[in-house]
């Protein structure tokens, strides 16, 4: 959905320079850079739709996250380690997966699924956002452009570091489980609303749960890692948060769309208009990722 390489290995790195008190705070200046990231794609997106199409747009983005992602690995500075690892690769892999290590971490593990589900149901409605703005309620693309940037932000650059600030202040645990319920929340709305008002105002309700959710999560999860396999416990999170949901969240959407949206042609080639529908069904199974994040416990045992 939202995974620029960039960033992520800012993520990655944020890790190592934040501690469990400032960790929330830390957090929320990678979400601001993500929205950030975003706010650009959008922002951008109805010039380039309207000018080149769809086609041309999604290519040119992916061309500017590989260009990216490959200029910030290069430039990054990264530490020489001290303390390297006796056992082997293939041994330590094996290590990772043994029934006792995924028991002892129990906690992680139990973040890791509720993140997984929660960006599962985002990936259902994400990817078609602009077309449902513009196919279904009719919005011209830049109308639906403005509406996505003013909601971003809004929802999103605005508030992160305040609820960075609240996550470190109140705790993890509540301010996800919080978010769980408002995201639910503000997706239903959202697709029960069909003016530009309305279409805002909820849009902005379900992104501040977005972000609160990512900041509390993402330092949660950091929070439960084991100090001597921090490196390779990254490699479990991201993989429950990018792999995981990228094919099932967007297989359910495609589905979705295919089996219950309205058939049409868009720039000469056949697909689907998504309807109110991909909203109400992420909302409700945003509320499954509340499962494993109660019965997980904030600090390591």
């Amino acid at each position: 959905m939202m995974n620029h390489p960039f960033l992520v290995s800012l993520c990655l790195r944020g890790d190592f320079l934040s501690t469990s008190e400032n960790r929330g705070r830390m957090m929320s200046v990678i979400e601001l850079l993500t929205w950030v990231a975003i706010l650009i794609v959008y922002g951008g997106s109805g010039l380039l739709i309207e000018n080149l199409g769809y086609f041309a747009f999604f290519y040119l983005i992916g061309g500017l996250v590989f260009v990216m992602g490959l200029v910030g690995g290069l430039l990054a500075q990264e530490e020489v380690p001290t303390d390297v690892p006796q056992k082997s690769y293939w041994k330590q892999l094996a290590e990772a997966f043994q029934w006792k290590t995924l028991t002892a971490n129990r906690d992680f593990f139990l973040v890791l699924l509720g993140i997984s589900l929660w960006a599962i149901a985002q990936n259902v409605f994400f990817p078609y956002l602009i077309i449902y703005l513009q196919h279904y309620i009719r919005l011209d693309t830049m109308t639906a452009t403005i509406t996505i940037a003013v909601a971003i932000l809004v929802g999103g650059i605005a508030l992160a570091w305040p609820i960075g600030l609240l996550v470190d202040r109140w705790g993890r645990k509540p301010m996800a489980l919080v978010a769980v319920g408002a995201e639910m929340l503000g997706l239903v709305l959202f697709s029960l609303s069909r003016t530009l008002a309305l279409l805002l105002a909820t849009g902005i309700l379900w992104l501040i749960p977005l972000t609160a959710w990512a900041i509390a999560t993402g330092t949660w999860s950091k929070d439960l890692l084991p100090e001597d396999r921090r490196g390779q416990f990254l490699g479990f999170y991201l993989f429950f948060l990018v792999m995981i949901p990228m094919v099932l969240g967007s297989l359910v959407g495609g589905w979705l769309g295919t089996r219950f949206g309205i058939p049409t042609v868009i720039n000469g080639q056949p697909g689907f208009i998504p309807t109110p529908l991909l909203f109400q069904v992420a909302g409700v199974a945003t509320l499954l990722a509340a499962i494993p994040i109660g019965f997980a416990k904030e600090q390591r045992a």
